[in-house]
């Protein structure tokens, strides 16, 4: 079932026009507001995990081989009278914890909305990364370390290379996770949800209220699993279930041992699981 388009074109009398409104332009006219871009480098002694709160913006971190944090930021405002200067980054150090975090203390133009701030970060690949989360944007994690929380409330989240346990959470975008140790639950309202998934941290369950959910599922993977939807199709291929019953939308069975139970659901759309090869 494609439903991508459809809810794309409901999406554009909402959120999206919401985003839109704050990026300051649409289809082809040309950008006209404000737009800043600098660049700061935090020094990261004695810091072991990182944290990161936006408001409005995309935020995104990517692991390399630095011993520092590199942080480009980007202001826009979708109106000339907007004062950037109210958005700020906010640098918060707690023993071995540092969190940072977007906040606007100026004034909402007449017209347009709160000015927006991206974040794209570049951290040392040992650094845990516990928690990104923006409230309006995008949400992007690359080359990882930590057990990681990620949230977008209007926005996708897309997590790759996350040497730890992710969870994830979106409300309106989709959620992509891909080459993570292991994943716990991860949800959206309205959007698609895209895994690999190489072990499962306990019970888990991946769920979406209007959107497709598809899985690829390590072969080695012991659960219990329950896949269902109410308008749509479950379809399984390539996994051994055993003690399984099938019934319209529903599969449930037994993944490898047993174990944890595995609950993967959709109200509309599709389930399709499938397995992925861990020596590929």
């Amino acid at each position: 079932m494609d439903r991508t388009a459809t809810r794309r074109r409901f999406l554009a009398g909402g959120a999206v026009a919401a985003l839109t409104s704050l990026a300051g332009c649409s289809g082809a006219t040309p950008f006209v507001g404000k737009r800043t871009e600098s660049d700061r480098t935090l020094p990261l002694d004695g810091v072991s995990t990182l944290s990161v709160h936006a408001n409005v913006g995309d935020v995104r971190v990517v692991g390399e081989d630095r011993d520092d944090a590199a942080v480009h930021v980007v202001k826009q405002a979708s109106s000339v009278t907007a004062d950037l200067s109210g958005l700020t980054l906010a640098v918060e150090p707690d023993g071995d914890h540092l969190r940072l975090r977007t906040q606007y203390e100026g004034s909402t133009p007449f017209f347009g909305g709160t000015p927006t701030m991206d974040l794209s970060l570049r951290v040392p690949r040992s650094l845990a990364v516990d928690r990104v989360r923006t409230t309006v944007g995008d949400v992007t994690a690359r080359d990882v370390a930590g057990n990681l929380a990620a949230e977008a409330t209007t926005g996708d989240v897309r997590l790759r290379g996350v040497r730890g346990t992710v969870t994830a959470e979106a409300s309106t975008g989709d959620v992509v996770v891909d080459g993570a140790d292991a994943v716990g639950d991860v949800s959206t309202s309205t959007g698609d949800i895209d895994l690999t998934v190489a072990a499962i941290d306990g019970s888990t369950r991946f769920s979406a209220s209007t959107g497709d959910v598809t899985a690829a599922l390590s072969p080695d993977l012991d659960a219990s699993l329950t896949a269902r939807t109410n308008t749509g199709d479950v379809v399984v291929q390539g996994l051994s279930v055993t003690d399984t019953t099938r019934e319209d939308g529903f599969v449930s069975g037994t993944l490898g041992d047993g174990g944890p139970s595995l609950t993967i659901e959709t109200n509309t759309g599709d389930v399709r699981l499938s397995a992925y090869r861990t020596d590929a």
